[in-house]
């Protein structure tokens, strides 16, 4: 019977080697070459390393039997360094919540043994006790059967109950890893709030099992017999503390993005404010180049007047008529900002040799300062990705009021969300212009819409004719 359950033993911790390595993936950058070969080598040095810890501690009195998690956390934190990028708070976020995980499912497989073993064992006796009726002869094939039989159901229920400790424990690490955001960086602190539930977790199975032994040395599964109700009350005990951690790291997560989200709404209004004092900077250069090429234009007329018949001077005058006319700007939108706007775009498209198109008319019944925004944001961006094309335009339908950006682009994007992510890489500066396009949106019952098909990237802006703000 020992040599079957030596082989289930194996069996079991070469697949825990394989979720571990799986587990730590999802944190960890790896540093192997072949990722399979990699994984194999991990979990084999994983299964002999804990059948040879086993195979100590059962030398050990029940009380020290309980050492063998150290060896168990520092096994995984030296196959980490081995085979993934050096990153130690995570390393010991990822060792701790796997070791506590695998303890405290004992709570489970164990009272699930003890409830099986409980049904199989009245039907036994109640097979031994037929045969007895009966009269049959305990000849060596009878006994032999028996054995096989016997054998055969106690492997089985050991092998359903570590199924059922495994099948827990992949749920389990696949929660955390979902929860866990990968870009999210972790400081001392931060590994502290998500390391301590993990500690918590395995002292309180550790004091578990010392109490319970501490009652007979003999046999953990005699608590069993003496308190019922830890039957139930264990493995509900163990998911609970399971769903601790779960819940730390969705709480820790959830802090962090609350902390991206607000850093991101002062940059926002910020920028903002920066741009209220641009537009307003540039609407009164707009006037005074206005006047100025008003009264440029009638001084030129006046002088014209008088040097009539002088070739030379005559063109002069045309030469600074023409540079007067360059005053004008190419757009008109109907409001000055907006003119400004695309003129700025479209003197950076002309110096990066991209053909930009405009057919763009300003509303008023919109705030000039958010169509400024909307503006500078989606043709910011284009400029930014485009490959040699941009072109807005603006129409109306009805009630609502479109924006439309288009751009060719490489056909490379990496999306958060229904929004494409930045490339960036300082993230917390920038990224969020799609982000203030969409509040803008919103701010009028509007929304935005990107489509991508091939390498053309469009933007729609929807604006509704009633202001929320």
């Amino acid at each position: 019977m020992f040599e079957e359950l030596y082989l289930l033993d194996a069996a079991v911790h070469l697949i825990c080697g394989l979720v571990a390595f799986l587990y730590t993936e999802k944190f960890l950058a790896g540093t192997f070459d072949d990722r399979k070969r990699a994984m194999l080598i991990w979990a084999a040095i994983y299964a002999a390393v804990q059948m040879l810890v086993s195979e100590m501690t059962t030398q050990l009195s029940p009380h020290d039997r309980f050492i063998n998690v150290l060896p168990y956390f520092l096994l995984i934190i030296f196959l980490q360094g081995k085979f993934f990028a050096q990153d130690k708070p995570r390393q010991i976020f990822v060792a701790a919540s796997f070791v506590a995980g695998w303890e405290i499912l004992r709570f489970i497989a164990s009272p699930l043994s003890h409830a099986i073993f409980s049904v199989w064992s009245p039907i036994w006796a109640w097979a031994l006790n037929g045969a007895v009726e009966m009269n049959l002869a305990p000849t060596d094939k009878i006994i032999f059967a028996m054995e096989i039989v016997n054998r055969a159901a106690i492997f089985l229920v050991i092998g359903i109950c570590r199924a059922v400790q495994i099948g827990i424990l992949i749920f389990y690490l696949r929660m955390i890893s979902k929860s866990f955001r990968r870009d999210c960086k972790l400081k001392f602190q931060d590994s502290l709030f998500l390391i301590l539930p993990c500690a918590t977790i395995l002292l309180i199975d550790l004091t578990l099992r010392l109490m319970a032994f501490s009652v007979d040395n003999s046999a953990f599964m005699l608590i069993y017999e003496r308190v019922p109700a830890t039957i139930l009350l264990l493995p509900i005990v163990s998911l609970l503390l399971l769903g601790i951690i779960i819940s730390s790291v969705m709480l820790f997560q959830n802090l962090i993005q609350y902390k991206d989200e607000e850093q991101k709404r002062l940059l926002l209004e910020n920028r903002v404010v920066e741009v209220h004092r641009q537009v307003q900077e540039l609407s009164d250069i707009y006037t005074d180049i206005r006047g100025l090429k008003h009264d440029l234009r009638n001084h030129i007329e006046n002088i014209a007047a008088y040097i009539r018949g002088n070739a030379e001077l005559e063109n002069y005058l045309r030469q600074m008529t023409a540079t007067v006319e360059r005053l004008d700007f190419t757009d008109k939108t109907g409001n000055a900002i907006t003119d400004i706007i695309l003129h700025q775009i479209r003197q950076r498209a002309r110096k990066n040799q991209i053909n930009f198109r405009a057919d763009f008319h300003c509303v008023e019944r919109f705030d000039i300062y958010d169509i400024s925004v909307i503006l500078n944001n989606a043709l910011t961006n284009a400029l930014e990705n485009s490959t040699g094309e941009i072109q807005i335009r603006s129409y109306e339908r009805g009630g609502l009021y479109f924006i439309e950006v288009e751009n060719t682009f490489d056909g490379a994007l990496n999306w958060n969300g229904d929004i494409p992510a930045t490339t960036k890489l300082d993230k917390k500066l920038h990224g969020i212009g799609l982000t203030n396009i969409r509040r803008c949106a919103q701010k009028y019952l509007g929304d935005i819409d990107i489509d991508v098909s091939k390498n053309i990237f469009r933007l729609t802006v929807m604006l509704y004719r009633k202001s929320i703000a």
